[in-house]
């Protein structure tokens, strides 16, 4: 019987010292990102069958299970999609809505009334240089902003595809190691076992590629994780689907060279687009093939419309050389581009005569009137003139208003744009972050829990050592009577 008891309790002591180990690795890794917290799960030896019924042996641990459920675990990553989405989508179109910066003493609109103010100024004194001097610098500085804010939109998207191109790369490499972890957890676990690290290792990849593809990830019996992207497989077993990025280039080519040539993302071998995209990645393609060539097709369409306006009233003026009659039919006043490479808010510049010489701009409309102002008068107008931009979307949705009331329904929706992607970064974060505090009350480690639990495997480890002193003294009874 003694060594029965002994056997028993020396079950009991290792099983409890592995238990208090257990314990220890969950205490030391209370901040490790992604640990999930560890439990030995004890169960009775196998009991040996006596004539007056069956006795026990001991204790064993049966396995060590990771806290983890999989409903918190989707629960999360969904919220994830959309708080990765809506952050970034804020974070982009605050960088276009910064292009613009309105309202501003140094903005479009300031620019625009500085411009007709000068051409009221000159109708005022239609002979004066100086006059005509501060229409042209007016007139150079208001070009100069479009080609800014142009320069500004290309260089957001520029950084927005690199970004785009840096993340469908991240992507790859994290599929990569999901369906190395599949093949290393299938092979780890073949003998029984759970393997917990490599487990945790993975939901970590799982969650980053949750956050910027909005993958799903389906669990399969082998132990392996399929992981879906759009509708298609983006990691199967040991195999993972590279993505890849492509820009969508019409063919034939139009005459006029495109700026914002839509991108389309790609996976594995198939040359179609995949759709539909979540997360980071449908931010950026968002931005890329909607916002900033909206923006920039609005700024080319004002800045065309602007020039025209500008130029139809102008080259039904004249200039004069002196008071020397009758005058000279006026040019444009703005460059009126070519068929490949037409007024934009990229191109837009004053015409060279006008550039070199104020003298060539012209106020007087009557050829025989060098003190007339009909023609500033009628470009100073053109401040309130209504319905003199007109802008159709690709979906065939037209704006028209007046040149200062169209950019300041540009800006407007930009910055409603950029205000509810804020919102809802604000409110998909919270949801994130309320799903995430979720699944750590399962997952997650709490010390004062664990040294609950040590407590208490240590007061089970001290019974079975006062058991093996029983076992002892009842051993050194039985010798003392032979």
């Amino acid at each position: 019987m003694s060594s029965g008891l002994l056997s028993i309790a020396r079950t009991a002591l290792l099983t409890h010292q592995s238990a208090l180990q257990t314990i220890s690795q969950n205490i030391a890794n209370a901040e490790t990102p992604g640990y999930s917290r560890q439990e030995a799960v004890l169960a009775a030896n196998t009991p040996v069958r006596m004539s007056y019924g069956n006795v026990g042996t001991g204790v064993h641990i049966d396995t060590i299970i990771r806290k983890r459920d999989l409903l918190l675990d989707d629960s999360y990553r969904s919220a994830s999609t959309l708080a990765g989405s809506a952050e970034l989508r804020r974070d982009l179109m605050g960088q276009v809505e910064g292009v613009f910066g309105e309202p501003s003493d140094a903005g479009m609109a300031s620019a625009l009334d500085a411009f007709w103010g000068a051409w009221s100024n000159l109708s005022a004194t239609p002979n004066s240089l100086s006059a005509r001097a501060v229409v042209q610098q007016r007139g150079r500085q208001t070009a100069q902003l479009f080609n800014e804010y142009d320069t500004q939109l290309t260089q957001q998207r520029n950084a927005t595809l690199e970004r785009l191109q840096n993340t469908v790369n991240s992507i790859n490499a994290v599929a990569a190691q999901v369906a190395e972890l599949n093949t290393r957890i299938v092979t780890s676990e073949s003998n029984g076992n759970t393997s917990n690290d490599l487990r945790d290792l993975r939901d970590m990849k799982l969650d980053e590629l949750s956050k910027i593809a909005g993958t799903k990830v389906i669990p399969q019996a082998n132990g392996s994780m399929s992981v879906q992207i759009g509708n298609s497989t983006l990691v199967q077993g040991d195999t993972a689907r590279p993505l890849s990025l492509k820009l969508e280039v019409p063919n034939p080519m139009p005459a006029t060279p495109l700026t914002d040539v839509n991108v389309r993302i790609q996976l594995g071998t198939s040359s179609d687009r995949l759709a539909p995209l979540d997360g980071e990645l449908k931010s950026m393609v968002d931005v890329l093939n909607v916002d900033i060539p909206n923006a920039r097709s609005r700024l080319d369409a004002m800045a065309a419309q602007f020039a025209t306006a500008v130029n139809a009233i102008h080259i039904t003026g004249f200039t004069f050389s002196g008071n020397t009659v009758p005058g000279t039919t006026a040019g444009n006043f703005f460059n009126v581009g070519s068929a490949t490479n037409p007024v934009s808010a990229a191109t837009l510049k004053l015409d060279s005569a006008i550039l070199n010489d104020p003298f060539k701009i012209a106020a007087s409309g009557n050829a025989n009137g060098p003190t007339d102002n009909s023609v500033a008068q009628g470009l100073a107008g053109l401040r309130i003139t209504d319905n003199t931009v007109t802008w159709t979307s690709s979906t065939g949705a037209t704006e028209t208003g007046s040149f200062l009331s169209f950019f300041r329904s540009m800006v407007t929706r930009i910055g409603v744009d950029s205000a509810a992607a804020t919102d809802n970064a604000t409110v998909y974060r919270s949801l994130a972050d309320q799903a995430d505090a979720r699944r750590q009350s399962v997952s997650g480690v709490s010390t004062d829990e664990e040294l609950v639990n040590m407590m208490r495997v240590q007061q089970s480890y001290q019974a079975a050592t006062k058991m093996i002193k029983v076992a002892d003294d009842m051993m050194q009874t039985l010798l003392s009577l032979v």
